[in-house]
């Protein structure tokens, strides 16, 4: 078990925070089961919001090599994210307008430990 850093966006960050988001897909697996990582909060740095748990930790459950299209039409919400179609949208945003349905990526399944 080790320490690892994975990047989220502002909108992802706080859907993990708020227990929206579960699992995060990538191109390259990010770690292995058991793996912890760490998580700001990135409305500390908001004027006016209130944030009782800066930090939280999470722990990587399991790690699935699936197609696109499956993450983005069974497994969308467990991304934190409310429909397929908002899916792909979120992840072209953050992929430079790319988006291979064909494609197999890591979905990290991971759940708090503090």
């Amino acid at each position: 078990m080790a320490t690892i850093e994975i990047p989220f966006s502002r909108e992802m960050a706080i859907a993990a925070i708020d227990g929206r988001k579960v699992a995060t897909t990538r191109g390259e697996r990010k770690g292995n089961v058991g793996d912890e990582f760490a998580i700001e909060d990135p409305r500390l740095k908001e004027e006016g919001i209130e944030v009782y748990f800066p930090n939280r930790k999470y722990r990587i459950i399991d790690i699935i090599p699936v197609q696109l299209y499956v993450v983005k039409n069974m497994y969308f919400r467990l991304e934190g994210i409310g429909s397929p179609s908002a899916f792909e949208q979120t992840w072209r945003e953050l992929h430079r307008g790319e988006f291979d349905e064909t494609a197999v990526k890591y979905m990290h399944i991971f759940g708090r430990i503090a």
